[in-house]
């Protein structure tokens, strides 16, 4: 056994833990990721959304960002119907102003590997291999942690703040029974990605395409080869009702959904299916003293809007700011310090579980496929699909969404009456 110290342990380098740690060192700290895995690695979340831009700017990686050899620009979202009736396109520039017209669709092995890497030219120490064991508490306050390196030898490290990363394997709350199912939002998602796909002509090629289905809704992600990230998001029930591998359950989602079928008629997979287990869950403590939870490993729901990395780099910021602020006030971490990491987690979670949770609505869906040019509405729409949740004026992009939801609740009651405001999607 060997012990360490540093000033930041950080567990996962993801894009959560890069981000953290890139902005730590710059302000002088010294920071430990901890990776199980070794970078490259093969991972699900390649869409990007346009309001991550900023952020990608202040760690100086924009411009590597685009220039990696699978990024393609993204200018914004399809989404269709099962059977392809009903497609509606919600482009990033149409957005509230000022518009970020586009994003980018990224392969996350290379994305992540180069946020990684943009770490440890800040300084960041990253061991490839090393995965955390145990916390180690004083009372209340988490001052240490046993790791177990790439041999199998057992370390301890001690700190004077632990930032959780690990995504959605979310470590420490699991470890500490913060974790929680959503029990009406069980979902499984099997993955590959593909030549050969059906891409839509022009700009739109670009962006990213939600099929509905019956048991869920399927991704289609461009990138710059013409090579498609492809995701069924199913329910469990259905899963589990087909007993079989990932790429057989995968089929039956395709033979049961006439727009998948099409755009996947002369496509091949280029990789081994994965399938991606317990999607969603709550987390019920997210900081106290000494540590944070940042990203997934602070909770998920659903992958449907790309909204992770967004959530993972922006609270991974927010806490490297209050660590800054508070080892510079007063030499540690108290969980007040965290509380504005803490209170921008649980509104972004608010805000995007909504959204989600309305478009898993049969009432909402009509509104939402047919969006009517009252009150900008559509353009309120465009600006959560593009994460612009945090700048001022972001209550009046809610109050108009929280309208759209208000007629989905009025379709619904229509519907039971026999009168829908508008017809209904089949």
């Amino acid at each position: 056994m060997s012990e360490h110290t540093c000033d930041v342990l950080i567990l996962g380098g993801g894009p959560a833990g890069s981000t953290a740690a890139t902005l730590l060192c710059e302000n002088g700290f010294t920071v430990t990721v901890l990776e199980r895995e070794n970078f490259p690695r093969f991972h699900v979340g390649e869409s990007l959304l346009p309001h991550s831009l900023p952020l990608f700017d202040r760690l100086g990686v924009h411009e590597e960002v685009k220039a990696l050899p699978h990024t393609r620009v993204k200018p914004g979202a399809f989404f269709a119907t099962a059977d392809g009736s009903k497609v509606v396109e919600y482009r990033f520039a149409e957005a509230f102003p000022p518009a970020i017209p586009h994003a980018y669709q990224v392969r996350r092995d290379e994305f992540d590997a180069l946020l990684l890497s943009r770490a440890q030219r800040a300084g960041a120490k990253v061991l490839h291999g090393w995965e955390a064991l145990t916390p180690q508490w004083e009372g209340k306050r988490l001052t240490g942690m046993w790791v177990r390196d790439a041999e199998g030898q057992q370390h301890l490290f001690r700190f004077r703040a632990f930032l959780d990363a690990s995504g959605q394997k979310a470590f420490l709350a699991t470890r500490m029974g913060w974790r929680f199912p959503y029990p009406k939002h069980k979902k499984v998602a099997a993955v590959s990605h593909f030549r050969g796909v059906w891409l839509p002509p022009g700009e739109g090629s670009g962006n990213i395409t939600i099929v509905l289905t019956k048991a869920g809704w399927f991704w289609f992600i461009p990138f710059a080869d013409d090579t498609v990230s492809v995701g069924a998001v199913l329910d469990v029930a259905f899963w589990q009702a087909q007993g079989k591998a990932p790429q057989e359950v995968f089929q039956r989602a395709v033979e049961e959904t006439p727009e998948a079928a099409r755009r996947l008629a002369n496509a091949s997979p280029i990789l081994p299916f994965s399938a991606i287990q317990n999607l969603s869950y709550r987390v019920t403590k997210l900081a106290g003293d000494g540590f944070c939870l940042i990203g997934d490993a602070a909770g998920f729901l659903d992958p449907i809007f790309s909204t992770g990395v967004f959530i993972a780099t922006t609270t991974a910021a927010s806490a490297a700011e209050d660590v800054t602020e508070a080892l510079h006030r007063h030499g540690r971490i108290d969980a007040a310090d965290l509380a504005p990491t803490v209170s921008l987690t649980r509104s972004l979670q608010k805000t995007f579980f909504s959204f989600i949770r309305s478009y898993y609505d049969q009432d909402f869906l009509p509104f939402f496929f047919n969006p009517r040019p009252v009150l900008q509405i559509p353009a309120a729409i465009v600006s959560l699909l593009a994460a612009d949740v945090l700048r001022p004026g972001r209550r009046l992009v809610a109050a108009r969404f929280r309208l759209l939801q208000l007629l989905a609740a009025g379709q619904k009651l229509g519907r039971l009456l026999g009168k829908p405001l508008v017809p209904p999607l089949d």
